[in-house]
Parts: structure tokens; C-alpha cells; sequence
């Protein structure tokens, strides 16, 4: 690229001056001869002109009187060299060795010391306390860092090893390093990145991670790299889950003030600072406080079971109390036998959990029996129903659906379902029928529920559903549905998913439900259900007839199996209610777009924004959001209903007639409200583009026209015209949280 300068009047006077004297030297006795080819420049981009960097560490040795050096590459994303990373650009540089508990005092079960991690860089915390975290940082020194000019460097750092002599340097343990280079380009943009290198000094040979317990990429599922909620820790430098491990040892611990509302001073805790202590306490209050979605009391949540990761089952090793008291640390996480309510804590002689509670070394429930194998939560994730056909009887107006409900090889019977009254009609357990045409559902939220359960062949269960036609005086009104409707629909194809409770022990065992005529007092958490499809003639439909907006993969990467409502490997048992038929008792949309959408956008306890709506692709993937997927003959979303007047305390009073929204337009305004996100100019343009919004003086609060006006309209959205899938992410991108 050609660089131009503005030179001074003076610059440009020596300039000239320079130009005649070597003219008139030339005149005066040039030899003609070459001279020296001058020296070629280096292959790369200087870091202020990339976007992104990688460093990737070659090679390292530690001195015998305990500095450390590093050698490191530096990249972009094309894999390009970078050059003139400055001094302070060294974000951290810590390292450590692996170690053995009975090093630093923390082994529970005797003879039977773990594996820990031992920082070389230990701070000093008074009262007998340490923790690994006095890294290195190249703003504490002036001439640790060479560049090479090649995208190639060298540090040598100017910090000794200091374990304040609780354990001493090892050349035979397998030792690694952190690097975090955190610098910026000439744009302004901040360039991080973390990098790991581990190795064994004596014989200088490279070495697999160490204790490899959950990948940085779980973690990232749900803390995404470059959104709101990303792991970005201690000025936003430490970026990945294997940099925290790095300083947050497990016998890292010290002394915390406790404050009041006021922020005064009322007293101190022993605070666990170890990166396990840490991840439970703060998922265990998010999910208490609405952040985190999944309780921390589903380990497997973070500790998926990953070939590629050494130590994934560790969490079941049942031998580190620490473990434990990062959750079980109040009188509602303990057996009351455990807790001293006196002095608030745990009682005396019951704080070493896994001299008990350790089942592969044959003591009592252990981590993943108490979480798991034994735990009523966990077993009705296990639990499955299962359509195995629909039959329809035209002339008697009824469908009878056949289910088989088990929990592993064990077939559920009827009396281990809960046969309890919902508290807001029908019945606490029962299944859903619906219908699809064109990717939309047909009627509203129809529950089918338990007393309509009998017994079938070879223990499965028969639903029978009957039109309401058929209701006689006195008859329940949740035992008829809109069976004639669907099935008499063009084009249908019968929709099946389940609500279905099943009765435990208390310890994770199937058992009869325990039913007093009006609760349950045994009944576990929605067993899973996928949604299933038939045809009028009751021919299985192997795949979903909706266009997939999004994939429940996408949800459980967060939510894993806390799904309000159900646990389903799939959006359809979702959409079945909350389906564009049905409203929020007149005053708005009941729509999944708009349910899903009004629930992420979430502030943590201190107030950033964590998650939100805008980020398309964390739930939509590839192209979900994309409005050219909803089809142009798609049927409009309920948005409420028909005001007929005012009651007598001023309330609106509703009819029965919908007011609907044209479905590209629905899916904007699913997210787009007044006052923030939609205005009167929006709205004009929306309408301007054939979508269909409110009714002429409407207020912006109050989204629809009444259906029947609809049905006369040939509704021509051009939306996607624009707002195409590129525009839409370029238009939802960067979008700051201060909105």
C-alpha cells in the first residue's frame, strides 16, 4: 500500500538540500557500482492493523535460580505473523506445576490424596491464608519482552518463583503456563487472547493438559466469547475457564469482610477462593436469582461427559469435601442432623463430607448417587413417553392416542402417574393434541388430561379425546376438545406431546403415587416428551411438517433440562401451546417468539447485562431468524383481543374476538415494543411494507386488528425484502447494553 506524508516547509527545505547534494556528489565521482542490498522487511502486519491474535508458545525453560522464559508466536486469524506487541500487552503470565494434596494440607480421605494444581506465583493473604494469583504482568517490567520482528518473541520474566515455602520447584512434575495477551490496534479494538503450554522441564518434552475437568467450550456455550456474559475476568484479560485454574488452586482461600445494606463492616468469612468453590457458589445464586437457568445441583450441566477431557467424571470421585461445601453450605442444603443452627454453620464433627458420603470407596451417597442415580430430579430426565399411535373414529368424533410411558428398560403403570386436579383446571398430568397445516398450529392450548388415562395393551396407556360436540349438561368442560376442527383440516397432521408427571420415592425410584384426593405428595418434575405426528389415518410422520426456528439443542446448551413447563428434546411440544392461536387473556401475545424473547434479556446481581435478545444467533443458529423461513400464506399471531368496554373499576372488558398481527410482522414486534422499540414512525413503515400492526388510532400498547377484518385482507408482507438474513445480524449486532 502506498503511504503518503505531509512534510513542513523546513522538511521539505532539508529534503531538497539533500536531493542537490547527492546530485552534485554523483557528478563528482560516482564509482557506478551497487551498492548493499538493504535488508528485507518483515512478513506480517504490525498488530495496530489486525483484528485478532493468537499466540502459541514454542518453547520455555526455567533458570536455576527459579525465572522463567518464554518463546511465543504471535498470529491473526489467517495465521499470519504479527510484530510489535509492546510490554504491556503481557496481560498475566502465571505457571505451576501438578501436585499432590498432602503438599498443602488439604487431603480429606487419608491415603488417598488428589491431584491438584501448585501456582509457582503464590500471594501471601495474612492469618495463614495464600492463594496462587500474584501473576506476572509486563507493565511491571521495562525489558522482559524482545521482539523479534519475525512474529516471533521472547520474555523473560523478571519474577522469581515464590511458593512462600509451602512446596518447592519440581523439573520432573508436569508443569504448564498461562499467557494472556491483552493489547489494542490502532482502531481502538482491545485484542485478547489466552494460551497454555505445558511441559516437563527435565526432560524438555511437551505435555497433555493436566487435570482436564470441563472444557473451555461448556463454559462457552452459555458465556460466549464477544457477547454479554462472557468470561472476561479481572479487566476483561483472562477470557477462558483453564486461565482461572491457573491461579484459583484449591487451597486458595482467605479471610472476606461481611458487609450490611449500608456497606459497614459486620464481621468476616473463611472464603474458599478455588475455582470449584467459586463456579458453585456464583451458579448456585444465579440460578436463585434468575440468571442461570439450570439449578448448579445439575452437575452434568457443566461436567459433560467428554472423551477428550481427562477428568470428566472426577465430580463423582466422592474425595474433596471443599467440593461439597461450595453448595451444601447452609441449614436449607443440609439434613438438619448436619447443621449447628446456634452458631450457623455446619455442626461440629460433620465437616469432612467424604468421610461418609464417598460411594465408589463404600461409604454412603456420594456426589454423582445424590445428584443422580438417587435423586427424583435427575431419574424424571430419564423418564421417557413415547406416541406409539393415534387412531381417529370419524363417526364417533373421537381420537384415541396409545402412549407408553418408561423410566430406563422399566415400563411405567397408571398408578405411578400423577393423578391429581391442576390448580387452574384439568388435570396436573395429561397430554397435548393439536394440529399443523403449513408449519402453524390450529387451535389453542388443548390438555388432555389424566382421568382420561386407561390401560392398553402390554402396559401402555390409551388417551381417548372427544369433541366437544359430544359434552352433555354436567359434564366437565376439560374432557371435550376441538377434535372435529383438526382432524376435518385439509392437510393436517395430528400433533402429540406429553405433560406427564410420574411418582418417586425420594430416592430416585419409580413408586406408586402417594394421592389424597386432592395432592400428590410424591410427584417428580415433566417426564421427557418428544413431540410426535400422525396423519388423519393414523400413519406416523417421521419428521417435523414445522419450519425449525430454532433447535432445543441451542436451548439445553444453558438450560439443559429446566425448561419451564416441560422437559422436550424438541421446540414443536413448546409452540403446541404457545402457538399463534393463543393470547394472554386480551392483553397480549401468548406466541413462543414473543414468550421466548420477553425472557432473555437478563441483568446479573450487579446489573450488567448478561444476556440479550439481540444476540439472533446464540439460540436461532445458522439462519432461524431469518424472515424469509416464515412462508408468505403463514397464518397471523394473536396479539390480544377486542376491547367491548370498561368495567366498573375502569378495567378493559374483552370479547371474544382476537386482534392478530401478520406473522413476518408478529416476529419483529416479538421483540420490537413500545416505547423503547417501536414507535409511531415504525409502525407507519411496517404498515407501508403490507404488514399488518394495529388499527388506525391505536394506541402502540395495543398490537391487532380483529381477525374477521383479516380474513378480507390479502395480506403481501415485503419485510424480507430488506431485512434480509445479513441485514438482520449487521442491524442486531454491537447492540450496546445501555439500550
Amino acid at each position: 500500500m502506498m503511504k503518503f506524508f505531509n512534510l513542513s516547509a523546513t522538511s521539505k527545505a532539508l529534503l531538497t538540500a539533500g536531493v542537490l547534494s547527492l546530485a552534485v556528489s554523483g557528478c563528482s565521482g560516482d564509482d557506478g557500482k551497487d551498492g548493499e542490498d538493504g535488508k528485507p522487511g518483515p512478513v506480517g502486519s504490525p498488530i495496530g492493523e489486525v483484528s485478532q491474535v493468537k499466540a502459541d508458545i514454542t518453547s520455555a525453560n526455567v533458570s536455576e535460580d527459579g525465572f522463567l522464559t518464554v518463546n511465543f508466536n504471535l498470529s491473526d486469524a489467517n495465521g499470519a505473523a504479527v510484530f510489535g506487541l509492546q510490554q504491556d500487552g503481557i496481560g498475566a503470565v502465571s505457571f505451576g506445576r501438578v501436585g499432590s494434596e498432602d503438599e498443602v494440607g488439604t487431603t480429606d480421605l487419608e491415603g488417598s490424596p488428589r491431584d491438584v494444581w501448585l501456582s509457582y506465583f503464590n500471594k501471601d493473604k495474612g492469618e495463614g491464608y495464600y492463594t496462587g494469583s500474584s501473576y506476572f504482568q509486563g507493565k511491571n517490567c521495562e525489558d522482559c519482552l524482545t521482539d523479534n520482528g519475525d512474529g516471533s518473541y521472547t520474555l523473560v520474566l523478571n519474577k522469581e518463583i515464590d511458593t512462600l515455602e509451602k512446596y518447592s520447584y519440581s523439573a520432573d512434575a508436569t508443569t504448564g503456563i498461562y499467557l494472556g495477551v491483552k493489547s489494542a490496534n490502532d482502531a481502538g479494538s482491545t485484542l485478547v487472547n489466552n494460551t497454555f503450554y505445558y511441559w516437563q522441564p527435565s526432560s524438555d518434552t511437551e505435555q497433555d493438559k493436566p487435570k482436564a475437568v470441563i472444557a473451555n467450550e461448556t463454559c462457552q456455550s452459555c458465556h460466549r466469547p464477544g457477547q454479554d456474559g462472557s468470561l472476561a475476568m479481572h479487566g476483561g484479560k483472562h477470557v477462558t475457564l483453564e486461565s482461572c485454574t491457573f491461579c484459583h488452586a484449591d487451597y486458595n482461600s482467605y479471610m472476606k469482610d461481611v458487609k450490611d445494606e449500608d456497606g459497614n463492616v459486620t464481621g468476616s468469612v473463611e472464603f474458599d477462593g478455588s475455582i470449584k468453590a467459586m463456579a458453585h457458589d456464583i451458579h448456585s445464586h444465579a440460578y436463585y436469582n434468575g440468571v442461570y437457568p439450570q439449578s448448579a445441583s445439575n452437575c452434568q450441566t457443566c461436567h459433560q461427559a467428554d472423551e477428550n477431557v481427562a477428568m470428566a467424571d472426577a465430580w463423582k470421585a466422592d474425595l474433596d469435601t471443599a467440593t461439597c461445601m461450595s453448595c451444601h453450605n447452609s441449614p436449607y442444603a443440609v439434613p438438619s442432623w448436619h447443621w449447628d443452627s446456634d452458631k450457623g454453620q455446619i455442626a461440629e464433627g460433620k465437616e469432612n463430607c467424604v468421610s461418609c458420603h464417598n460411594d465408589p470407596n463404600g461409604g454412603q451417597r456420594g456426589a454423582e448417587s445424590g445428584h443422580y442415580l438417587k435423586n427424583d430430579n435427575a431419574q424424571a430426565a430419564e423418564t421417557k413417553v413415547t406416541f406409539n399411535s393415534m387412531t381417529y373414529n370419524a363417526a364417533a368424533k373421537t381420537v384415541v392416542a396409545n402412549m407408553t410411558v418408561t423410566n430406563g428398560d422399566n415400563t411405567i403403570t397408571l398408578a405411578q402417574i400423577d393423578p391429581s386436579p391442576y390448580k387452574y383446571g384439568g388435570m396436573t398430568s395429561a397430554i397435548v393434541f393439536n394440529g399443523v397445516v403449513s408449519d402453524d398450529f390450529l387451535v389453542n392450548y388443548q390438555k388432555v388430561g389424566y382421568n382420561l388415562f386407561t390401560a392398553g395393551a402390554d402396559g401402555s396407556i390409551d388417551v381417548t379425546i372427544k369433541d366437544v360436540s359430544l359434552m352433555q349438561t354436567g359434564d366437565d368442560p376439560h374432557d371435550f376438545f376441538l377434535v372435529e376442527d383438526v382432524m376435518n383440516t385439509a392437510d393436517v397432521n395430528v400433533a402429540l406431546s406429553s405433560q406427564i408427571h410420574v411418582c418417586f420415592d425420594g430416592k430416585g425410584t419409580v413408586e406408586d403415587c402417594d394421592f389424597d384426593g386432592t395432592t400428590v405428595s410424591n410427584s417428580g418434575p415433566y417426564a421427557n416428551s418428544d413431540t410426535a405426528y400422525f396423519e388423519v389415518n393414523g400413519t406416523a410422520v417421521t419428521t417435523s411438517p414445522r419450519v425449525q426456528h430454532a433447535e432445543m439443542a441451542a436451548c439445553q446448551q444453558c438450560h439443559t433440562t429446566a425448561i419451564k413447563h416441560r422437559f422436550s428434546n424438541d421446540m414443536d411440544g413448546c409452540a403446541s401451546c404457545h402457538n399463534g392461536t393463543r393470547d394472554k387473556k386480551g392483553t397480549g401475545s401468548s406466541n413462543l417468539a414473543y414468550i421466548a424473547h420477553s425472557k432473555h434479556y437478563v441483568y446479573d446481581s450487579s446489573g450488567d447485562l448478561f444476556f440479550k435478545k439481540t444476540e439472533c444467533q446464540a439460540c436461532h443458529g445458522e439462519d432461524g431468524y431469518s424472515l424469509s423461513k416464515i412462508v408468505s400464506d403463514a397464518a397471523p399471531v394473536a396479539f390480544g383481543k377486542v376491547t367491548t368496554g370498561i368495567d366498573a373499576e375502569g378495567k378493559p372488558v374483552y370479547g371474544d374476538e382476537q386482534l392478530v398481527v401478520s406473522p413476518q410482522t408478529a416476529a419483529c414486534v416479538s421483540c420490537h415494543q413500545a416505547p423503547y422499540g417501536l414507535n409511531d414512525a415504525t409502525a407507519s413503515h411496517i404498515q407501508g411494507m403490507g404488514g399488518v400492526l394495529l388499527q388506525e388510532g391505536a394506541e402502540l400498547t395495543t398490537l391487532g386488528i380483529p381477525a374477521s377484518t383479516y380474513e378480507t385482507l390479502n395480506v403481501q408482507e415485503t419485510c424480507s425484502t430488506c431485512h434480509n438474513d445479513s441485514q438482520i445480524l449487521e442491524a442486531h449486532s454491537n447492540w450496546g447494553s445501555s439500550h
